[in-house]
């Protein structure tokens, strides 16, 4: 598994998952070097891939589909919607860039990422990893994509920038995070917006990334609603901004995972993190019994890093246990202005 919070919450909170081609007569009109390639369900999407030119359309029709697409180009993958589905297959060419057990992976180099790839209007299900996996990618777009019941994450972008999570559905990926950014020291302005997430250990994951924007999500009936970590890695987690979401009842209960600490009850947790901004949120009834449940959480990383100079304001937080917010972050620098809520810890945060 790949590592979610780097070190236990626990131990903070001690200190403190044959191809079918169009002839080329049939290319888009969008652009003569464009082609679009038809795949219909039973036939392989990575044949489509292999063969595709950069730009290329791969469109896959109503029904099943093998997964363990590999892809380290610049192409689009289109579904027809929920009716196509990817799940575990024979091959896994995943598994030859190092990266088995995931529905779609799209890989590059750190010094070339791979650029402009589209995902957008398919299911990816029951994948042992994730459902759609990126690494070292720049403008990753993944639009309309149900990832459902996979054993770690939903959706995730690891060390790449400028990526567009949007429209997307993320359930029942309860080992970690239906939706994850993490591992990049500026992620350019990465996007996550208008998703749902539920059932999974953590909706929303930023962990060891910075320059993240995730506005009007539905992060609801998870163990944690949404998680700005920082891991101790050089660099840290920060300059992320949070707002609009509906952040409510994430209140299900994930035993310890590997190095994922027992979770439970918390609408948004700000672990070690800095210069983060949670503004007109939607955080209620997130209830539990854990050091870090509660509306909106801030507790210092898992080496002592306060969590710093993060911007609270104008959240309605209400129907939170123990507390709707709670700064036990280590530092006196974090602002709490004008939210509507009831308790807090320390007192006066209301």
């Amino acid at each position: 598994m790949r590592r979610t919070l780097a070190a236990s919450l626990g131990t903070a909170v001690a200190l403190a998952g044959l191809a079918s081609f169009a002839p080329a007569g049939h290319a888009d009109g969008g652009g003569k070097d464009k082609r679009i390639h038809v795949v219909w369900p039973g036939h392989s999407i990575q044949k489509a891939v292999d063969r595709a030119r950069p730009g290329d359309v791969i469109r896959l029709k109503a029904g099943a589909y093998e997964g363990g697409v590999l892809v380290r180009k610049p192409l689009t993958i289109e579904g027809d919607g929920d009716r196509t589905v990817l799940h575990p297959g024979r091959r896994d060419h995943c598994a030859k860039a190092g990266a088995a057990g995931e529905g779609i992976c799209v890989i590059g180099h750190r010094k070339h990422p791979v650029r402009d790839v589209t995902i957008k209007n398919l299911s990816v299900r029951g994948f042992k990893q994730s459902g759609v996996y990126g690494l070292y990618t720049d403008r990753l777009t993944v639009e309309r994509v149900l990832a459902a019941r996979n054993g770690e994450y939903g959706i995730t972008e690891f060390r790449s920038t400028r990526g567009r999570f949007v429209k997307n559905r993320a359930i029942d990926n309860s080992a970690d995070a239906g939706l994850y950014v993490g591992d990049i020291q500026n992620a350019r302005g990465t996007v996550v917006a208008y998703n749902h997430a539920s059932g999974n250990a953590i909706g929303l994951l930023v962990r060891h990334a910075r320059h993240v924007q995730a506005w009007e999500n539905e992060l609801v009936g998870n163990c944690t609603g949404a998680a700005l970590i920082n891991d101790d890695q050089k660099g840290g987690q920060g300059d992320t901004k949070l707002w609009k979401n509906n952040i409510s009842r994430n209140n299900r209960s994930c035993p310890q995972h590997e190095d994922v600490p027992a979770l439970g009850g918390t609408g948004v947790l700000v672990f070690g993190g800095d210069h983060n901004t949670i503004e007109k949120n939607a955080v209620l009834g997130n209830r539990g019994r854990l050091p870090y449940s509660g509306g909106i959480v801030l507790f210092p990383s898992p080496k002592g890093e306060p969590a710093r100079h993060n911007l609270i304001k104008f959240n309605l937080a209400k129907g939170n246990a123990p507390f709707d917010l709670v700064d036990r972050s280590g530092s006196r620098t974090n602002r709490f202005i004008d939210n509507r809520c009831r308790t807090s810890d320390p007192r006066g945060l209301c």
